[in-house]
This record gives C-alpha cells, structure tokens and sequence, in this order.
C-alpha cells in the first residue's frame, strides 16, 4: 500500500499522533518513514529588523546596532536548529523503538511551502499531517499550513484531527462513482486486512436539490412558458423517473464497493442516504463515531483540475475525526492486486488510427473475478462498475457539466454504459457526441 510517507513534525500533540499513525503503518506495510520539521530563521531576523527602533539609545549606534544584528542572527539561527533537531529526536526515537525503517529532515523557510515541494519533489505515496499545529487556539479550525498543503499537494493525505485516535476503530467511506472514491474502498480494504476494522461504505445522492429548482422555476415561468415547457409532466417525470433513477445510481455505487471488498476476501456494509452529501456523512460520523473517514480529494463532477470538492472541503473542516483523502493516482497502489481485480480490467486494447478511440484488441465481453464468477459486461454494467472501467477526459467532463443538473446522472450513466458495451476505455468529446446521437435515435433519452 503505502511504501513511503512523509510526516510533518512540529512537536504539537497532534504531530506526535501522526507520528504514531505512521510507525502503525510501516509495521503493516513495511513503509519507509521520514519525519520532517521546518524552522524560519529569517522570520525571526525580520522581526528583530522591525522592532530596532525601539532599542534602547546606547544600541542605535549603526556599528553597535550591526553587532546586535549579527549576535541575534547566529544565536537564533543555532538556537532554531538544536530545537528542531531536538523536535526530530522525538521522531527518530520512537522509530528506533518501533524497529521501522526511518530517517529524519530539517528544512529551513516557510513551513507549508517547503513541506509542499519536498513531497512533490520526492514522490511520496503518503503524507501525515496534524489538522492543527504546536500555536493552535482553536481545533474547530483546520491550521493554515495544514489546509494549505493539502490544497497544492496531489498524493493521499491523512489528517489527524482526533489525536486520541488510532488506525483500529471503525472506518467510514464516501462513494461517489469517481476514481477516488473508489481508491478510497482500496485504501480500506487494506486497513481492513492489516487492522481488522469494520468498515461501512455510505453513499448519498441529492434529489432535493432539483424539487427545490422545479419550485423555483415554478414561480417565475409564465402560462404560456409553463404550458411550452410541459412543466407539469416535467415535474412528474422527475418525481417518478429521476428521484428512483438517482438511488439506483448511487446504489450501484455500493454495490460496486461490496464487489470490490467480496474480491479482496473482505467484507463492508453499505448505508445508501439522500440529502446533501457533506450534512449526511457529518450526521453519520456523530452519530457512529469512527476513527477514520476516508474521502476522495474531488467527486463525480470534478471539473477544471479542482484542488478540493466541495463536500471534501466541508468535512474537512468540520469532521470531529481523522480523515483520510484520497486521490487515486498512488503508483505502489496500482500495482497491488487488491487495487483491481480481474473483474474491474478491460481486455487489452489497440488505437484506431482514424477515430484515436481506444477499442478492445478481441472482442471477448467476459470478465473472470478472484472467486471464479464470470460477469459479462451488461451484468458488470448492471453493478456499477464502469466507473472503474471508464474515465472521461476534461473536454468530455465539461461538455457533460451542460446538460441540465436534474438528468445530468442519468444522462452521464447511459453515455457510460453505452461506452462499456462500444468496448471504450475513454470517454472523449467525440464519444459523447456518438452516444447521444444514437441513444437520442433509439430513444433512450426519452
């Protein structure tokens, strides 16, 4: 799972939780730890610039004043290193203790920014960060460095807000159909094997979003405006059709999740809800108390390379317990078989030099999963599964984000299927616009 974390250390009680959150994990998964603190000297020296002024008359001599300069720089820049590699040494000896792998980094300028460049620079699969830092007032807050890293960082990030914590309680997951979601059920099942957590799945669709939206439109559209846009039949449309189509979505979500967990010899229960996504997951987090939500960095519609989605970024700030941000792009999870089973891959595909769609080398439309179940491409359709099997492009996810937001699901769930069954890897523009002309031909739009 994760070979190589990064640990942010800043000697706060929250930064010595994840530096046991971290030696936990290298003791599953034989992970490499470097625990890193960052000082700023210069901060110090400026602020010893700013209050000059006020020293005392004897110090204002310029040739007085210079030697203060150069005494307070080096007793601050010696003094900021022995604290920090004191800071180091809480890390270091726990390792030395735990007998994991390890080695320490002291880095010197703004916190978030260096933090930010050395995982970028150094590829980590994993970074473990306290929600709040050794100045904390207020734990109803994520800390500035905190929220910043994980807005600019790409790779997992667990950010320890319940110090109290650790990685055996119960683990919760949101699933929206994207990529990360489901990363999120990979993360879990490998917590699960090494930990023996229990762990629920919880997906959640909005339907009141869009009675909200016909109500609004209700009262502003005319007669004569109503009777052209059918508004009545419309609205029966969406209570009857769409409000059903949404929960069978979502719930192949988890079913999808379970197929998952079921392939890796796991487990998960599953709790389908609807309202707002962020409100539901906080109810169900009060109310069951885990110690873990694992939630994808962005959801279904993610478009215009977001750092954070919105309900991310709401539980984020105001779940009470540890979270886990995933973003389904770890090479060394890839690479695990309990990533992917056989189930989940399509047939090895070769480029049609004319349309540049990628389509299957055979025309073989079976699937063998690790209990020996063949599952054909309707049936894994019928599962939810093509969220594992399809990925649509950025062109693709704005043209979708056009379509009307009450029958934007349905209508992304039939291009999908229709992708599967054409044998597509990719949905581009141009599968779009194949898709909707010939489900607007068949009639499966209407």
């Amino acid at each position: 799972m994760y070979k190589k974390i990064f640990i942010a250390i800043d000697n706060s009680l929250h930064s010595n939780a994840c530096i046991d959150h971290g030696i936990a994990l290298s003791k599953q998964f034989d992970s490499h730890l470097v625990g890193c603190h960052v000082y700023d000297a210069s901060l110090h020296q400026r602020r010893f610039r700013d209050m000059e002024k006020g020293l005392p008359p004897q110090y204002q001599d310029e040739t007085e004043l210079q030697r203060q300069r150069n005494l307070h720089t080096s007793l601050i820049n010696l003094g900021l290193k022995l604290i920090s590699e004191s800071y180091l040494d809480v890390f270091k000896n726990k390792c030395r203790e735990a007998s994991v792998p390890h080695e320490g980094l002291l880095l010197e300028g703004k916190n978030y920014y260096e933090i930010i460049h050395e995982v970028q620079r150094n590829h980590y699969d994993l970074v473990i960060l306290g929600a709040y830092g050794l100045a904390s007032v207020n734990e109803n807050i994520v800390g500035s460095v905190c929220e910043r890293v994980v807005r600019r960082v790409t790779t997992d990030v667990l950010v320890v807000k319940d110090k109290d914590k650790d990685l055996e309680g119960k683990v919760v997951v949101a699933v929206d159909g994207s990529a990360q979601s489901f990363a999120g059920i990979n993360s879990a099942l490998h917590l699960m094997k090494s930990f023996h957590t229990k762990t629920t799945a919880v997906s959640i669709f909005d339907p009141h979003y869009h009675r909200v939206a016909f109500d609004s439109i209700a009262k502003v559209l005319s007669k004569e405006a109503g009777q052209i846009f059918r508004f009545k039949e419309q609205e029966t449309l969406h209570e009857e059709i769409i409000d059903k189509g949404l929960a069978k979505i979502y719930q192949n979500h988890l079913d999808c999740a379970s197929i998952m967990a079921k392939d890796a010899g796991a487990e998960i229960y599953t709790v389908l809800m609807d309202g707002k996504p962020y409100d539901q997951i906080l109810k169900y987090i009060y109310r069951e108390k885990p110690s873990l939500l694992i939630v994808g960095r962005t959801g279904i519609h993610n478009t215009n390379n977001l750092d954070l989605g919105s309900t991310t970024e709401n539980l984020l700030r105001l779940a009470p317990c540890n979270i886990l941000l995933t973003s389904g792009n770890i090479g060394s999870k890839l690479e695990n078989p309990l990533t992917c089973s056989e189930s989940h891959r399509m047939p090895e595909r070769k480029t049609n030099t004319v349309s540049g769609i990628s389509k299957p080398a055979n025309e073989k439309k079976f699937f063998r999963s690790n209990d020996g179940e063949e599952r054909s491409a309707e049936k894994i359709i019928s599962k939810g599964l093509e969220q594992t099997l399809v990925v649509w492009t950025q062109e693709a996810q704005i043209q979708a984000e056009r379509i009307p937001s009450f029958i934007r699901e349905f209508v992304k769930k039939k291009i999908e299927e229709y992708a599967l069954q054409k044998g597509y890897r990719e949905i581009s523009s141009q599968v779009v616009d194949e898709a909707k002309a010939e489900l607007m031909n068949n009639g499966s739009f209407h």
